[in-house]
């Protein structure tokens, strides 16, 4: 029969007791733990009925004699029997029927109440054959317990933490007076015992082998059951668990080192400097249990990795297994380089990166960043044999190789900065275009023939000397609380890069283009040594490309120095805005005596003119001591020096290592003279209307405001000057651009003077419209 509660049980169990033997024991069956616990409980509190426990007739380091058990209860007095279902659903479903089968046909000559758990569907069976045994079954309803996860061990030492039940005889007297508490606390069971799981691979219970100290430390900690066992060696959980012994969960352990649960990627760099394995583990388990953030990288590596020890190689090789066209590579790309940025240098786990690239061919300058020395040469090799369009060189360094992005950009030669006759103006764009061309191909590591064509032209025309010298621009400098820095061979080409870093580091960038004197080597390039006070010559850029002991042509064709010319050049810069931001000097003037070529290296052609030179170690042959000019289309004659203005060297010489100057290309002439200031602080520039109601016949003016006075204003829109006029005092400014009229949203670059102030500002013209009344007039 069914009872709902346990007191309508009771008062069956009542009834059954009181009257005469039956003849046949009475069977209770609960489906929760806590109802068998409470029907127990009183029935162990009635000193009328002995209580018999089927875990006293287990023998020791065996299996309960479950017939003993029920031999027991079959004399004259009140008996209870205990254990019965526990012990069998340790078997099969088979023996848990044959039990019920046997407890029905049981014949006893006093009265007996057995106790079963979760026997329901198995009684259900035979009620439904003979509806005469429900009299003789009392079915507890209540929600059913779920049933404990047990775990087999021969090793107590892995027991670390808690102590497993002792053989199956332990397990039963548990199971015994298990209610759901306990349950809850302990839904795995730990038996120390020599039998196998394969003696219980039909239990109703979840009978597997335990892995020891992982078992342990996920009772104790249940934040941790989100792991696996293999996310660690056995030391290591031993480690964690003895390291935790002071803290009641994973959580709060890893709070206790890490600062949080959150943001764990921010202390991957300090943890891998320290070389702390144990450390590099419990972040990688943390990560495992509290996830990574928003880093879609690291969470991809986290979800594939099932240990630490491929954990720091992922994260070089996992964007590997991206496809560069795949919608979320950018952002992998991203975040694995501001992860390698941060970390220490692995430079195994960086070769193996790189050699495994070159399955994705021309595209493998994708997956290459500016971290490590490898992935830059990587990427000029890359360049110098596959070829690609300026847009993708342009993105590919944009995204990860931002130092050669900021020197590939554009440098304007302009009015400003280039001072030239009036009737000579169209030279600016052709220099501007010509390093744009030349920096090109020097990153390509390739020279084209058209620019042969233009250098070979250059060389009888020599523009350069329409340039003024380097002496004139020096001698009008004020060298009043001015730093001179001498930069050995720095040519024009790396003016954008400084613009861009000057920018960068709050310094206000002037420059001056002017060409050297030839030939152009640093003993004819010296004057401002004697006009400038206290000229520091810095020698590492020369040295470089002269007399490197890492970087050489012939070993290495590609240019891989350039990395370490634009450190050199930005190490310089940063040292001169420490100075200007600390007053030892109001004003720095970067000064350079020659610039060089690494085209001429690569052209790797000799002069068929009949000069030879005896040593072949000077200048790389780009110039050579001579009496008489000896008349050469493509050589100038200065000073007693034969000057080569094309990509040759003269016979006899030693090809550079890696640039060479001493000729009269461009690149070896052209020379900047820059001065920088600290930008203001707290200056503000805007204009008082950004839009411009443009009428025909009108010129389209702005007025530019400032909140300090001004001495010069000049704004450059599109290539083009303008000379502002004050307006009620110097803090206001109008400027006429007659030449825009079409409506745009447009750029103004803000000088003050010739000086660019490092401001840009945008406005737009539009078309002024005319009213109408409400007649159409």
């Amino acid at each position: 029969m069914y009872c709902k509660t346990v007191n309508e049980c009771f008062q069956e169990i009542n009834a059954y007791c009181a009257g005469e033997s039956w003849g046949q024991p009475l069977l209770v069956n609960t489906e929760n733990f806590n109802d068998f616990q409470t029907v127990l409980q009183r029935l162990e509190a009635d000193a009328n009925k002995q209580c018999v426990f089927v875990s006293q007739f287990t023998q020791k380091n065996g299996l309960p004699i479950i017939d003993d058990a029920i031999a027991k209860i079959v004399g004259k007095d009140t008996f209870v029997l205990v254990g019965t279902s526990q012990a069998v659903m340790l078997r099969n479903e088979t023996a848990v029927d044959a039990l019920v089968d046997e407890l029905l046909g049981l014949s006893i000559s006093g009265h007996a109440i057995v106790l079963l758990s979760h026997c329901k569907k198995f009684i259900d069976r035979y009620l439904q054959r003979d509806l005469r045994y429900d009299r003789r079954v009392i079915l507890v309803a209540g929600s059913p317990s779920p049933l404990p996860q047990i775990k087999l061990t021969d090793n107590e030492a892995v027991c670390v933490g808690f102590k497993p039940l002792n053989g199956i005889q332990g397990l039963l007297k548990y199971m015994e007076k298990m209610d759901d508490n306990r349950l809850q606390a302990h839904p795995t069971l730990t038996v120390l015992t020599n039998f196998k799981t394969t003696l219980f691979r039909q239990s109703l219970y979840s009978v597997s082998e335990s892995t020891g100290i992982y078992d342990a430390i996920c009772q104790k900690y249940p934040d941790l059951t989100l792991t696996k066992n293999n996310y660690g060696t056995q030391e290591q959980w031993s480690w964690l668990l003895e390291v935790m012994k002071d803290v009641d969960t994973f959580s709060a352990f890893v709070c206790s080192h890490f600062g949080a649960t959150t943001n764990l990627i921010a202390h991957l760099d300090s943890v891998l400097e320290s070389d702390d394995k144990n450390m590099l583990w419990l972040l990688w388990l943390a990560m495992q249990v509290f996830g990574v953030g928003t880093n879609k990288y690291v969470a991809r590596i986290i979800s594939h990795a099932d240990s630490v020890d491929v954990f720091e190689r992922s994260l070089y090789n996992e964007l590997l297994d991206i496809k560069y066209d795949d919608p979320l590579f950018d952002i992998y790309y991203a975040e694995r380089k501001r992860i390698l940025d941060n970390i220490p240098e692995n430079l195994p786990y960086i070769d193996d990166y790189c050699d495994q690239i070159g399955k994705y061919e021309k595209y493998a300058v994708r997956y290459l960043t500016s971290t490590s020395e490898r992935e830059r040469y990587e990427l000029v090799r890359c360049l110098s044999i596959y070829d690609y369009s300026e847009e993708e060189v342009s993105e590919i360094l944009k995204n990860g190789f931002p130092d050669i992005y900021c020197y590939m950009q554009p440098f304007t030669f302009d009015v400003l900065n280039t001072k030239l006759p009036d009737a000579d103006s169209p030279l600016r764009k052709e220099l501007t275009d010509y390093f744009i061309q030349y920096k090109q191909q020097k990153l390509t590591n390739r020279i084209y023939d058209d620019f042969i064509t233009k250098v070979d032209n250059h060389a009888v025309d020599r523009p350069f000397m329409k340039l003024q010298p380097r002496s004139s621009i020096v001698s009008k400098l004020d060298k009043n609380k001015t730093g001179f820095f001498f930069f050995d061979a720095l040519g024009v080409e790396y003016l954008a890069f400084i613009q861009s870093k000057c920018e960068r580091y709050g310094l206000v960038f002037e420059v001056s283009v002017g060409r050297c004197e030839l030939p152009s080597i640093t003993s004819e390039n010296k004057e401002f040594e004697n006009t400038c006070p206290n000229v520091k010559k810095i020698s590492d850029l020369d040295e470089l490309k002269h007399h490197s002991m890492i970087y050489d042509y012939e070993t290495c064709p590609y240019p891989i120095h350039l990395f370490r010319e634009l450190e050199i050049i930005d190490t310089e810069l940063r040292r001169i805005q420490t100075q200007l931001a600390q007053g030892t000097i109001e004003k720095a003037v970067i000064l350079s005596d020659h610039g060089a070529s690494r085209l001429a290296v690569l052209y790797g052609k000799e002069s068929t003119s009949n000069i030879e030179l005896s040593e072949k170690g000077v200048h790389s042959g780009r110039c050579c001591k001579i009496d008489d000019d000896p008349n050469l289309p493509q050589a100038s004659y200065e000073d007693g020096y034969a000057v080569l203005a094309n990509y040759e060297r003269f016979k006899g010489s030693r090809a550079a290592n890696l640039e060479v100057h001493g000729g009269a290309t461009l690149e070896e002439v052209l020379v900047p003279v820059i001065t920088l200031v600290r930008k203001p602080d707290n200056i503000t520039y805007c204009f008082v209307e950004p839009v411009i109601k443009y009428k025909m016949g009108q010129d389209a003016k702005i007025t530019l405001f400032s909140n300090m006075s001004m001495k010069q204003p000049r704004i450059q829109v599109n290539g083009i000057f303008y000379n502002g006029t004050f307006v009620g005092d110097k803090k206001h400014a109008e400027f006429v651009m007659p030449e825009l009229k079409r409506t745009n949203s447009y750029e103004a670059f803000v000088y003050d003077g010739d000086k660019n102030v490092g401001v840009t500002l945008s406005f737009r013209i539009e078309r002024a419209t005319k009213q109408k009344n409400l007649f159409g007039l």
